[in-house]
């Protein structure tokens, strides 16, 4: 997959597939809120590994029962490329 950056016609394409997803500071960013901490706190883990078999890795954050994921490829100047666009989706199938 390519590290190349994507457009911003091409970012803003992919998200019209990617819902819940936003595009801020050449980053892909989106939060789930969940029953509680314990909940938050596995989809994280869920997340880690989706991230750790692609060799491309997302910035999680959790907040009590809140988890934000958050990506961009770094390898192409800290833009957002089709790999994060790629993980983007795979979370989503994951979590939603």
């Amino acid at each position: 997959m390519s590290d190349q950056p994507l457009t911003g016609a091409e970012i803003e394409l992919a998200l019209s597939e990617l819902p819940g997803w936003s595009h801020e500071h050449d980053r892909l960013e989106s939060t789930w809120t969940f029953d509680g901490h314990l909940q938050a706190l596995a989809a994280a883990t869920g997340v880690g590994l989706l991230s750790e078999r692609r060799n491309h890795h997302a910035d999680l954050t959790i907040n009590y029962n809140k988890l934000t994921v958050s990506v961009t490829t770094h390898s192409a100047g800290s833009k957002v490329s089709a790999k994060d666009t790629d993980l983007a989706q795979a979370v989503n199938a994951l979590l939603d």
